[in-house]
């Protein structure tokens, strides 16, 4: 989000600021990160002079002791000194020169996610690293934010904007914008392939639909929730001869995002009846799984016994659940890793590699246990 800087405007660097919660790191630390960044490219000036720890503190939302935090690291890192009744000056430092501009743009609705937090630390990490300057910024479907702080950004003509989940008004935007974009999931018809890094689960499938195969399951149902765009495993079923199905889970309105995922999940499958049940139940979201496995658990729903269970996780947050879950495993450290590399190739401005490919693997768990006697898919 962009902070409220009220009425402070004199420290027109401030405006600059935008901080998205939800990650590891915290409001004072990118702060921090964020003046020391400014003054080693020479947008603050040796001799400026630097607001007071009550002007910063208000201008960011921060406490007072915090901002004094802030300022006295700062002081302490050689970037700026504090003298009684004069103030704090920026002192004089090499600048760094940077190579160019990043910009990672996401939704709103997935600022806490988990994926999407390791692939901006391992985006920020291998970019810092390599030179260059690496911010974040949140758009929305809220009518009264919307893209206003994506086009407060683009105004500062980053060399390339990273998207993750981008709707058709963001593509538009960036078009209107004429910056070089990569899309991260959220590519669509109109996106250059070139420059679209898809998620795509057809080898995690394969794997599924042989395991179904081997221990003779009759019928799937998928399950996501509504309005997210996920795999189908229908086509790969249907020609292996099993039945498929879907569950649609409502949005629940009223609650955060995941809360009410989980919840609404719940909701649903306290109420499916057990003679319905499937031989599988494929859950394309952690949190609809998280939902309907407390169901199942309260209702005294037997897994593997009454039902067999495979879910998409992330390597190490999965579920919580007391038996190990057979898993669409996405590993975020790993997609970081692809992002970050591919950024890097398309910056150095010389032959452009194949997008990346982000894929989950089939990892076996005793919610849906493969035969033993059957070598490993």
């Amino acid at each position: 989000m962009v902070l409220s800087k009220g009425d402070i405007m004199d420290n027109e660097f401030l405006n600059r600021f935008q901080f998205t919660p939800g990650g590891t790191t915290t409001l004072a630390d990118a702060l921090c990160s964020f003046i020391k960044e400014e003054i080693d490219i020479g947008h603050l000036k040796a001799g400026a002079s630097f607001p007071t720890i009550k002007e910063l503190a208000a201008a960011t939302g921060l406490t007072f002791r915090v901002a004094r935090g802030v300022v006295e690291q700062l002081a302490k890192e050689g970037y700026v000194h504090s003298r009684p009744r004069v103030g704090t000056v920026v002192l004089a430092r090499e600048v760094v020169a940077l190579h160019g501009r990043v910009l990672f743009a996401l939704p709103d609705v997935d600022a806490c996610s988990y994926h999407v937090t390791m692939i901006a630390d391992a985006l920020r990490r291998r970019l810092g690293a390599s030179g260059y300057a690496f911010s974040t910024v949140v758009f929305s479907e809220n009518k009264q934010i919307g893209l206003t702080f994506l086009k407060h950004e683009l105004s500062r003509t980053p060399d390339v904007v990273i998207v993750i989940y981008g709707t058709k008004a963001v593509r538009e935007c960036l078009h209107h914008a004429g910056v070089r974009s990569v899309f991260i999931y959220g590519g669509g018809a109109n996106v250059d392939k070139d420059r679209w890094i898809r998620f795509s689960a057809e080898e995690a499938v394969r794997n599924f639909v042989l395991h179904c195969v081997r221990v003779g399951v009759k019928n799937v149902t998928q399950v996501r929730f509504d309005g997210n765009e996920t795999p189908d495993a229908r086509s790969a079923l249907g020609k292996a001869g099993i039945a498929c199905s879907w569950i649609m889970v409502p949005r629940m309105d009223g609650l955060g995002r995941y809360e009410g995922i989980e919840r609404s999940a719940y909701n649903v499958f306290m109420k499916q009846k057990q003679s319905s049940f499937p031989d599988v139940f494929l859950f394309w979201d952690d949190f609809v799984a998280q939902g309907a496995l407390t169901a199942f658990l309260e209702r005294g729903v037997r897994i593997p016994g009454d039902v067999k269970v495979v879910a998409l996780s992330n390597r190490g947050l999965g579920p919580v659940y007391s038996e190990s879950l057979t898993r669409f495993e996405c590993d975020a450290s790993e997609a970081g890793e692809k992002v970050s590399a591919y950024a890097l190739a398309l910056l150095a401005k010389g032959r452009l590699p194949q997008p990346p490919v982000i894929s989950p693997s089939y990892v076996f768990g005793s919610t849906f246990p493969h035969i033993l006697n059957v070598p490993a898919v």
